[in-house]
């Protein structure tokens, strides 16, 4: 019995001289890879995948791993390759303990653009931009079919039409999507835009020649679209102006069918009203067109027959500067 305490007793001194020798490893950093990480791209960061404790945290997270995924899709990444990539940073792995996930998925941040959200960025966008009343205005954008999908960060979308467009009818807008102020992607939307206004318009036929009355017209809410630029949207506007041609009941009056009545005529010796520095003199002259109010009209001497060019004015007299 004494034998065997003896042995036991030297047994155990033996292990504890023997445990003195062996040296356990220290790690300076330690790395705990995560099973699902989440990343902004466009890499991947050591950071971005794993916890790491250490002195040399913050310089070992921004190591490059490799190229992200798409935004909204994943890409994974073994622990092993990890390691080879560290490696290739210059950094000694023999000093990092690496524990954790054998294999990581990382998933790039996202952000959706639903159809209906492009529709309604690009309605508030025609409606800031076109000179029509938006009460008065109707706005189709038709949705897009698909949801677009851009990186996480500050997005900014800038439309323009793809062509000159006055806001009326059919028309195409681009947007280009920015993301932290970079272009992530373009897309293609069409619009069709009304608007409606009061025009004037011929309440009953008015013959050719005809002086505008205000019984002859009336106002009446038409699509823009389908009407002259120069229509007419007042009744003030048309009254004493003579009709260009006949205009039919329901007619639009535009300044291309009716127009301020001929004040002089040609071979009309009318009076003239020459004008120098504060100098005037008053003679009368044949006219060689006819002119209305605001026109250049040419001009001849009675005696001498030397021609010349004077405005008519309202009254009717040609006056030369």
């Amino acid at each position: 019995m004494q034998y065997r305490q003896r042995c036991h007793a030297a047994l155990l001194l033996l292990f504890c001289a023997v445990s003195t020798l062996v040296v356990f490893p220290s790690f300076a950093t330690s790395l705990t890879l995560r099973k699902d990480a989440y990343v902004r791209g466009p890499s991947v960061r050591l950071g971005d995948v794993a916890l790491i404790r250490g002195d040399d945290a913050e310089e070992l997270a921004t190591i490059d791993l490799g190229a992200a995924a798409l935004p909204g899709q994943s890409r994974h990444l073994n622990a092993s390759v990890i390691t080879a990539r560290i490696q290739s940073a210059g950094v000694d792995v023999s000093s990092i303990e690496v524990n954790g996930a054998e294999r990581i998925r990382a998933t790039t941040l996202h952000q959706e653009l639903t159809p209906q959200m492009l529709a309604d960025g690009l309605t508030r966008f025609i409606e800031e931009e076109m000179p029509w009343d938006p009460d008065r205005t109707e706005i189709d954008v038709p949705l897009p079919r698909e949801t677009v999908i851009v990186p996480e960060g500050d997005l900014e979308i800038r439309w323009r039409p793809t062509r000159r467009y006055d806001y009326l009818g059919k028309g195409i807008f681009k947007g280009t999507i920015h993301v932290n102020g970079r272009v992530e992607k373009s897309i293609l939307m069409h619009v069709e835009v009304e608007s409606y206004d009061d025009v004037l318009v011929a309440a009953r036929d008015i013959p050719r020649g005809h002086p505008v009355s205000p019984n002859d017209v009336e106002l009446k809410r038409l699509p823009l679209s389908g009407v002259n630029v120069s229509a007419l949207h007042t009744a003030d506007q048309a009254v004493g102006l003579i009709a260009k041609k006949t205009l039919f009941a329901g007619q639009v009056l535009s300044e291309r069918n009716v127009a301020p009545p001929i004040l002089v005529k040609r071979n009309q010796v009318v009076p003239v009203e020459l004008r120098s520095g504060g100098l005037k003199i008053s003679t009368q002259a044949r006219v060689l067109t006819d002119g209305r109010a605001g026109d250049m009209v040419l001009c001849a001497g009675l005696g001498s027959k030397e021609q010349f060019q004077g405005v008519v004015r309202a009254d009717g007299v040609v006056v030369v500067n």
